[in-house]
């Protein structure tokens, strides 16, 4: 029996964000768009009730973490945008592997598809809260504290699923996951530069005031140079230095020469990206660490919280402090991030078997993610088929066509997962404000957020225009 007549029964009983009656205008929908980052800002600010240590567990998930789920433990966005993120990765391998057979091009599919979304990432959003709750990860809890703790974390995460869902049903614009993870990195990056805080070195925590702060004090700044995790001046180079490189990296591209096979002198070039397969790779490496992080955790609090069992050693030992659990061993300390220059130094084995671990995931997953994510040669070749193109010199034909663009994508695919990930790894270490692959996302965000705005623009000047565009 099909399990797709019970998804779509199902899937009428879910709440969901209607899509609004008319087109609203550009102005309406940024309005929108503003004020469901307010209320997410809002929420990443709101301490849980009934957690004791909140105010010292806010912000202190590891940093990859933090920044592709955009959350900040011990608030209302403990589990920030994790449940969509982790929902949506599992389906899109399901069905990029033919384990689940949808045609997403059919709108019954796309139907059948978004329902078997909600429906995972209500049950992931459960998992989820289930395990901060009992795995000790937000301090020790008594089972009514804890009721009341699943509740609201349950309550905040669905909260914030119905925003992305309103951002993407027409009320606002683009993605509310894409919104939100580009606004907790300018806000990391806002706050390592301005930050009034004094720290307990004696220095503003904004690298900003604290460069004036050591100015006034006679003009060294050594003592700012490197400040660990405190945002420092190598940290500010890092930031720099990784920003320029990720805007030349995207505007690299490799152009293959084309031309109509039926308009003669016509020609063109097909661009290839260098960063082929963009942030996806350590994208979803970064959701399979932090999944292992999670579980490991629960499994630790609940059966080896004396790290005496051999066997659940391997998956993850942890020391129990007042900013939670922090990995000491097994897989989950080796699948996370030493977090600075001087921790990776000091474990150079961790560091090592960190960089690889990342790196491989990467790769692998840009490979996985060319042939189920419309990428591949052949695919590609299809498309240029359909479009009258061909390469000059070469019979019109795809596996032909395809051969020859195999040969760019094949390398690019490689080379530009290797690199993400190197992003990551190193801007991790260097202490780079909202890390290496937080840059990276923020950059993609806005591009992709500048893109839009503009097509909007020309969609309201010049309503035919829109319509070719497909915006009505």
């Amino acid at each position: 029996m099909s399990a797709r007549p019970i998804i779509e029964k199902l899937a009428r009983y879910l709440p969901e964000v209607k899509k609004p009656e008319r087109k609203l205008s550009l102005g309406e929908r940024l309005a929108w768009t503003a004020l469901v980052l307010v209320l997410y800002s809002l929420m990443g600010h709101t301490l849980l009730y009934g957690v004791p240590k909140a105010a010292s567990l806010a912000g202190q998930s590891p940093l990859i973490m933090s920044i592709i789920f955009a959350q900040r433990i011990g608030t209302l966005t403990t589990l920030g945008i994790g449940p969509i993120v982790t929902a949506g990765l599992i389906l899109q391998l399901l069905v990029g592997a033919q384990i689940i057979r949808l045609d997403l091009s059919k709108p019954q599919d796309r139907a059948t598809f978004t329902a078997m979304n909600k429906l995972l990432t209500i049950i992931v959003v459960l998992v989820e809260a289930m395990v901060f709750t009992v795995s000790g990860m937000l301090g020790p809890l008594g089972p009514s504290v804890q009721l009341i703790v699943f509740a609201q974390l349950v309550a905040a995460t669905m909260l914030i699923v119905f925003m992305d869902e309103l951002v993407q049903r027409g009320w606002g614009l683009g993605s509310g996951v894409s919104l939100f993870i580009a606004a907790g990195v300018a806000e990391a990056i806002f706050t390592n530069l301005f930050s009034p805080i004094m720290l307990p070195d004696g220095y503003y925590q904004g690298i900003i005031l604290a460069m004036i702060q050591a100015a006034m004090k006679g003009g060294t700044f050594h003592e700012i140079v490197y400040r660990g995790q405190f945002p420092d001046l190598i940290g500010l180079i890092g930031t720099v230095g990784v920003l320029l490189l990720i805007v030349y990296l995207e505007a690299l591209r490799i152009e293959v020469p084309i031309q109509h096979a039926r308009v003669s002198g016509y020609t063109a070039k097909y661009p290839i990206k260098f960063l082929y397969v963009s942030n996806i790779p350590v994208i979803f490496a970064s959701v399979v660490f932090t999944n292992i992080y999670f579980f490991s955790t629960m499994i630790w609090s609940k059966f080896n919280p004396t790290n005496t069992n051999p066997l659940l050693n391997a998956i993850g030992m942890f020391n129990a402090t007042q900013a939670g659990a922090i990995p000491i061993g097994g897989l989950a300390y080796y699948v996370t991030s030493p977090g600075t220059l001087s921790r990776a130094i000091s474990d150079p084995v961790r560091a090592l078997i960190y960089s690889v671990i990342m790196i491989v995931f990467c790769i692998l997953f840009a490979k996985f993610w060319v042939e189920v994510g419309g990428l591949s040669p052949s695919h590609v070749a299809d498309q240029l088929i359909k479009a009258g193109m061909q390469i000059p010199g070469f019979r019109r034909a795809p596996t032909i066509i395809a051969r020859l663009l195999e040969k760019y994508i094949k390398i690019l695919t490689i080379v530009g997962a290797i690199i993400v990930a190197l992003i990551a790894i190193f801007g991790d270490y260097f202490n780079v404000y909202g890390g290496g692959i937080g840059i990276l996302l923020m950059t993609g965000i806005l591009y992709q957020y500048y893109e839009l705005l503009v097509r909007e623009r020309l969609a309201e000047a010049y309503p035919f225009l829109g319509r070719v565009l497909g915006e009505e």
